[in-house]
């Protein structure tokens, strides 16, 4: 708990706001925070030495095949399944309290619907490996490597939706020993597969990080589950089921609008720059994860709990969680960040020489991960308050911005595509600042409707 009161105690008007909740507010935040601060370092502390480590290993050129591989299949793991975390840890939140028999049968649906279109999407991969290998990424001797990616994907599929669950129940000490465990064992793992066999060694390593991690999760979700007497149940209703349509698919259909921006801007870099560029932005962009890891560790109480509170019909109490939440996620990446740019030619030296023109790319990384960790409160509030035409029209201006920014800097090689998501985020920024004073104003003007007639 003292790393939130240090927050605290650096933001005067946050330690106001953090007085003014209720004793059971307070309590939840501080220890979601901390718990949820605890899994993150675990993770990303962890897969940063991994990453250093592989990196030494593999070389600039294997290690961008790596990291464009990743991007590859992260893109289909985000595109068909990015829903199914949120949905489960929105609607488990809304209903654990007043209707559990609702929330163990969200449960049981987005587990159910995460191994379908997990293993669907997996299994599409297969066929056309060879196409993405050739065709996509200019790199024909990567078709194998796609095939292991996408039973990676298949694995990142199950634990997002387990993950959703456990935030969902506010289990993120749960959480956290998962991602201690994931974190372990990458370190393990995937270096050891970077040293045996390369690029495929290392992807062999992700998968069972992700099979270990699976079966792991699974054991905590249930035994959560059970200790909140919340049963969980595979037998869904029609209202059940429209879940997957009335809030799943828009948050999807916003998945869709940014994220093939970004990978295509990563596929763009690998064949304007080479892959030996793209080794050195994958290295760079690895800091933005351990740049914003406090903020998106704080961010993950954010969406369960501004649902919670949202159920309770209360304004006042939302606002100020909102609040309590925007500036725990801004505050700390702001002072992760200054001293990774200003010590980014000793860190870019760690990953081998041929990772020292490096140094501009991080410096602009860290700045654009301040800018992400500002905006993560936005996507809260809009997803807790049903605003889901209002994300998928800012997340589509976010890929615009990002495209364009990335194609006008493309022959600047790294820095040049680090350099467009600092553009990205200063746009974000100027944007989603003005939409959010709007979003609340016109909720929040009239009493707060109920989360089932809103989202009818």
């Amino acid at each position: 708990m003292t790393s939130t009161l240090d927050v605290l105690r650096l933001t005067p008007g946050l330690a106001r706001y953090f007085r003014w909740l209720d004793p059971d507010i307070r309590r939840r935040i501080a220890s979601g925070a901390v718990w949820s601060i605890l899994g993150a370092g675990f993770a990303s502390g962890l897969a940063m030495l991994s990453n250093v480590i592989s990196a030494r290993f593999l070389g600039a050129t294997h290690f961008g095949e790596l990291a464009i591989v990743l991007a590859t299949t992260n893109l289909f793991t985000t595109l068909f399944t990015s829903g199914l975390s949120m949905t489960a840890s929105k609607y488990v939140a809304e209903h654990r309290d007043t209707d559990p028999a609702r929330a163990g049968a969200v449960i049981g649906l987005s587990w159910v619907t995460s191994i379908a279109v997990g293993l669907a999407t997996a299994l599409l991969i297969l066929p056309f490996a060879p196409w993405l290998s050739t065709g996509a990424l200019g790199a024909p001797g990567l078709a194998n490597a796609i095939r292991l990616g996408g039973i990676v994907m298949l694995f990142a599929a199950l634990n997002g939706s387990q993950v959703g669950a456990l935030s969902g129940l506010e289990a993120f000490d749960q959480v956290a020993y998962g991602n201690l465990v994931r974190g372990v064992a990458t370190i393990l793992l995937v270096t050891l597969g970077a040293a045996a066999g390369g690029v495929n060694g290392a992807l062999a390593g992700y998968i069972l990080v992700g099979a270990i991690t699976a079966v792991y999760y699974q054991i905590l979700v249930r035994r959560q589950c059970a200790a909140r007497s919340v049963a969980i149940s595979y037998k869904f209703g029609k209202e059940d089921v429209s879940i997957l349509w009335r809030f799943t698919l828009p948050v999807l259909v916003t998945t869709f609008s940014f994220t093939p921006a970004a990978w295509w801007s990563n596929v763009l870099l690998a064949k304007t720059s080479g892959y030996s560029e793209a080794g050195v932005f994958g290295a760079a962009f690895h800091w933005q994860m351990f740049i914003t890891f406090f903020s998106s560790a704080v961010s993950r109480i954010g969406l369960p709990m501004l649902s919670n509170v949202r159920a309770e019909q209360d304004a006042a109490r939302y606002k100020r969680c909102l609040a309590i939440n925007f500036l725990l996620t801004a505050a700390p990446a702001i002072a992760i960040a200054t001293p990774v740019a200003l010590g980014a030619h000793f860190i870019v030296s760690l990953y081998g020489p041929s990772f020292q023109s490096g140094a501009a790319a991080l410096a602009l990384i860290s700045l654009a991960a301040v800018f992400n960790a500002i905006n993560i409160p936005v996507g809260h509030a809009i997803w807790s308050l049903d605003a889901t035409t209002s994300g998928v029209l800012l997340a589509l201006l976010n890929g615009a911005v990002l495209a364009a920014s990335a194609y006008a800097l493309s022959g600047k090689g790294a820095a040049g595509l680090a350099g467009a998501y600092v553009i990205m985020g200063a746009v974000q920024t100027a944007v989603n600042i003005p939409f959010m004073i709007w979003l609340l104003r016109q909720r929040f003007s009239s009493p707060l409707p109920a989360p089932e007639a809103a989202a009818a």
